[in-house]
């Protein structure tokens, strides 16, 4: 087999473009026979491509395959893509592993025939792990200019300095640190900053037009040594300058060392040796309100971040651990402080700060706004329903072909949602992601005018703690997350944060009682080895209950790791549910264990008017709940995870799950009811009425049926 590398293709090569289009379907085999299978290309640069892949088999582990292109693989190419496999490697075998830096698998080279025929490719390609979720310049670019949540830069600047100095520990120096090389993954666990360096290649989504390098070095980010034929001044004060520059970032919205597009790289260097280090004063309005109401806070970072971004590498501070020493404990006292500074004006202690959030219409208002909305909104739903040819009973219902489906809105991207809630009487919904809070409206009649519109939010709600929103009676909303965050968001009005003396714990489930007064919340938190049941996990269930705003009740459940669900049964007790099945009873300010029900971990739990509860959750598992709490497993028409869960008004349960399926519960089994809408993400937040029902999913999409006319 012969095997060719062209040395004269140009960029846009017709056999190059075709080559780089036939990749996606390919399988490489990489050590030890390992397969990747490649999907679609995400990224591209001037020294290879990125596509998406999965391990094994088509639909397995997801990972990124960075391919180096063949017309550019010289020995020096192939010698740097080698080196830097080689320190990834290093990394993500070293004790113990660091959960900042992204995860090496494999690297190799593949020959494949060109797309033409005749000749045959070396393609020498490195796969990594597969992070859902944006870039911090995706954040920082949708931030608008303003800095973020005070909390959310305290916890992604750890992150990062963990990284660095794990990287730093094995004589590496990033070299190319900036916030398109920090990767934000969306998971239960919240947002995790992990580093990463594409070195020969740059991802498409990343911002290209807003980067620009010279000599290998990134302007706005990289030091002046970088610039320096050599680089032999590089160092790890070189990270500490970029990290620096990129921190500064993430507290004002705006670049440390600005330049114009087009501007002559030479002159922006020129400002790097002998132009003004950044300073927070200058941009005072930006910062987050808890640092701009702290100005003594503000002329202490000054001079910390002017050390750090010193031009002589020599004058910066001599390590990552030395610079966040310095930053972090400022930091921490502008967060924790709850007054502002004396002879600067505040808002009183119980006002919240404004967001503008839609209210909706109290109930009477609500109910005579469905009547004159004609084909419009969930209501419109019911009344296209009623005009329908009736059917039998609940069983014809219960039929999936008496329903029809669409996609209301499309996705917006992967994983865009942390959290969902419809308001009662489902015309509208209000989300928490990557992108802040936004709304959805669905009283549109033109099925493309429904889509979701970004509002703006407090600066002290951190969007990267909510793990969970839920409505309260009038029209407030409830969110809630790790770091025991937990917030109402007043309708029109702001934000007022209800507070728990441990914030290690993370709540990821909510009831809010009727009367809209009581609330309570249970989830997780980090433990002792002698407080964790005899199991393996890390944590322990925990829960918390609020009435008007102030903490009344804080409990742990040492037998179980983790608590999803919560609702109150009729006779007034509390039932939560958690994983490895755990059912807990939480009554009289006690809790108790009522025990594992299945071996899946059981998501959404919700009460029945019969006294019992239905619960669902991984694999497909529901069951139902007597007033006793005992378990009957039930069958369902799915081994998709159950996440999410709802009761329409007559007492029909409907439950959301992985590929955006839709299940109804008659007579104690759960069957699928939603047609194949082509979606591959999971439901957030379900709303039903008796012949109607609308899904979010955790990408923004958001599905909708409706009984057959």
């Amino acid at each position: 087999m012969r095997t060719t590398i062209p040395s004269a293709m140009l960029p846009y090569d017709p056999r190059l473009v075709a080559l780089r289009d036939s990749l996606p379907g390919q399988v490489l085999v990489g050590t030890r026979g390992a397969r990747y299978h490649v999907l679609e290309r995400i990224g591209e640069g001037g020294q290879g491509w990125v596509f998406r892949g999965s391990w094994d088999e088509p639909g397995g582990y997801a990972v990124v395959v960075k391919v180096l292109r063949p017309d550019v693989a010289t020995p020096e190419s192939l010698a740097r893509f080698e080196r830097e496999a080689q320190v990834l490697r290093m990394l993500g075998q070293a004790a113990p592993p660091n959960p900042h830096v992204v995860r090496f698998f494999d690297h190799a080279t593949a020959r494949l025939p060109a797309a033409a025929g005749g000749e045959t490719f070396a393609l020498t390609f490195t796969v990594l792990e597969h992070v859902r979720g944006p870039t911090l310049e995706d954040v920082l670019a949708r931030s608008r200019g303003v800095g973020l949540a005070l909390d959310r830069v305290r916890r992604i600047g750890r992150q990062v300095a963990l990284a660095l100095e794990h990287v730093h520990a094995h004589k590496v120096v990033h070299r190319d640190l900036k916030p398109s090389n920090v990767l934000l993954a969306l998971d239960a666990a919240g947002e995790v900053a992990k580093v990463t360096d594409f070195g020969l290649v740059k991802l498409v989504d990343v911002g290209l037009g807003r980067t620009t390098a010279l000599a290998g070095a990134t302007l706005g980010y990289a030091p002046p040594e970088q610039f320096e034929r050599g680089n032999r001044r590089v160092s790890p004060r070189t990270d500490v300058f970029s990290f620096a520059a990129m921190l500064y970032e993430m507290l004002t919205g705006a670049r440390a060392f600005p330049y114009s597009d087009g501007e002559n790289p030479l002159v922006v260097v020129t400002r790097l040796l002998n132009g003004p280090r950044p300073s927070l004063s200058t941009t005072r309005a930006a910062l987050a309100r808890e640092l701009s109401l702290r100005p003594e806070l503000v002329e202490l970072l000054n001079p910390i971040l002017a050390k750090a971004t010193a031009a002589e590498p020599h004058e910066r501070h001599a390590s990552i651990a030395a610079f966040w020493g310095a930053v972090e404990p400022v930091l921490r006292a502008a967060s924790e402080r709850t007054s502002p500074p004396a002879g600067v004006a505040a808002a009183p202690a119980d006002a919240p700060t404004a967001v503008d959030l839609p209210t909706p219409p109290p109930e009477p208002a609500r109910a005579q706004a469905r009547g004159d909305r004609g084909d419009r909104g969930g209501a419109a739903l019911d009344a296209t329903a009623r005009q329908a040819p009736a059917l039998a009973d609940d069983a014809g219902l219960a039929r999936p072909a008496a329903w029809s489906w669409r996609l209301r809105t499309a996705p917006v991207r992967a994983s865009a949602l942390a959290a969902a809630a419809f308001d009662p009487g489902g015309d509208s919904a209000v989300a928490i992601g990557s992108d802040g809070m936004m709304v959805w409206d669905g009283r549109a009649a033109a099925v493309a005018a429904a889509r979701w519109v970004r509002v703006p939010v407090a600066p002290e709600l951190d969007v990267g703690l909510v793990r969970g929103l839920a409505w309260l009676r009038g029209g407030d909303l409830v969110a809630f997350g790790r770091r025991a965050f937990a917030a109402r968001v007043v309708a029109g009005g702001g934000l007022e944060t209800w507070t728990t003396a441990d914030p290690e714990r993370t709540f990821l489930g909510c009831h809010a009682d009727a009367s809209g007064t009581t609330v309570t919340f249970v989830g997780e938190r980090a433990a002792d080895r002698a407080l964790r049941g005899g199991g393996q996990s890390n944590t322990i269930g925990t829960m918390a209950q609020f009435a008007r705003g102030k903490l009344v009740q804080l409990a742990d459940v040492p037998e179980c790791a983790r608590l999803w669900g919560v609702t109150r049964l009729r006779d007034g007790g509390l039932v939560a549910c958690g994983d490895r099945g755990a059912i807990v009873r939480l009554q009289l300010g006690a809790s108790e264990y009522v025990g594992s029900v299945c071996g899946g971990h059981l998501r959404a739990v919700v009460a029945l008017e019969t006294g019992g509860a239905i619960t669902v959750g991984a694999g497909g598992h529901a069951l139902s709940l007597s007033p006793r709490l005992e378990a009957q497993l039930e069958a369902v028409q799915t081994t998709r995870d159950l996440v999410a869960l709802t009761l329409d008004p007559s007492g029909v349960a409907w439950a959301g799950s992985a590929q955006a399926r839709l299940l109804r519960r008659t007579a104690g089994s759960w069957v699928r009811m939603s047609a194949e809408l082509g979606l591959s993400s999971s439901v957030l937040a379900v709303w039903a009425s008796a012949r109607a029902v609308r899904a979010v999913c955790d990408d923004g999409a958001v599905v909708e049926g409706s009984v057959r006319e």
